[in-house]
Parts: C-alpha cells; structure tokens; sequence
C-alpha cells in the first residue's frame, strides 16, 4: 500500500515535467523540420548556382519564395525553454545577436524571391543567393552544435 501511495504521489509531481518534455520534445522537432524544409530549398537553388543542375527560373523562383517564408516561421520556433536539439546554449544568453542574425536572413531571403519573381537573370540572383546562405552560415557558425 505505501508504496502505491509512494508511485501515485511520484506520478502527480512528475507528470507535469513529463508533459514539459515532451512539449520541449516536440518544439526541438517542429524547428528542425522547419530547418529540413528551408535547407531543402537552399540546396536546390545552390545545385543550380554550383551548375549540378541546369538553372530553371521557374523552379529557382518557387525555392526562393518557399525560403523567404521559412525564414519568417524559423525565428518563432525557440520559445524560451525549448533548449536542447542542435542548439547550443550560448544561443539562449544571446537573444539580440540572435535576432540580428534571423533579421538578416529574413531580409536576405526576401531579397532573393523578390528579384526572382521580376525574373532577374541568373546572373542577377547569384550573389543574392550567396548572401541568403551566408546568413544561414553566420548563424550556424555561432549557434549550431555539432
């Protein structure tokens, strides 16, 4: 009997970290899904500026809009306490570095499907595609653990 007290007693007072576990659990995966998502688009459009694929506007323009809007959805996805995944902890003491950088991808991303949807040259989108990656390597230099 005591001891069924004891695990009832054990389940009340754990069962609240449990469902913050799993809640962090779930945050870590929903950002990294997102990260899936606009590293998916990054690469398909850096095959075609590497010259592995042959450059189609159409497809470069429909990865640069999906990019630009990941970058809006990715600076929501580190709600305070959702620490753990591939982040490392300097990124939680560092919140307006943080956010500079996630602006930074923001507006390059932005930049990038806007000159692609006018239809810029190849040429044209090149360096603003090198700009757009180097925001997601300026953050991940700093804040990505291994």
């Amino acid at each position: 009997m005591r001891s069924t007290l004891i695990l009832a007693v054990l389940a009340v007072v754990a069962a609240p970290a449990f469902a913050q576990d799993a809640r962090v659990a779930q945050q870590i995966k929903l950002r990294q899904a997102a990260y899936t998502v606009l590293g998916a688009q990054m690469s398909q459009m850096g095959a075609m500026a590497a010259g592995r694929v042959p450059y189609e506007a159409a497809s470069f323009r429909l990865a640069a809009e999906r990019a630009a809007f990941m970058a809006t959805v990715v600076p929501d996805l580190f709600p305070a306490g959702s620490t753990g995944g591939k982040v490392k902890a300097e990124y939680w003491r560092n919140d307006a570095d943080v956010q500079r950088l996630m602006n930074d991808m923001k507006s390059k991303t932005a930049a990038l499907s806007a000159a692609a949807a006018k239809g810029e040259n190849f040429d044209a989108l090149r360096p603003l595609f090198a700009a757009a990656g180097g925001t997601c390597k300026a953050c991940h230099d700093k804040y990505k653990a291994d």
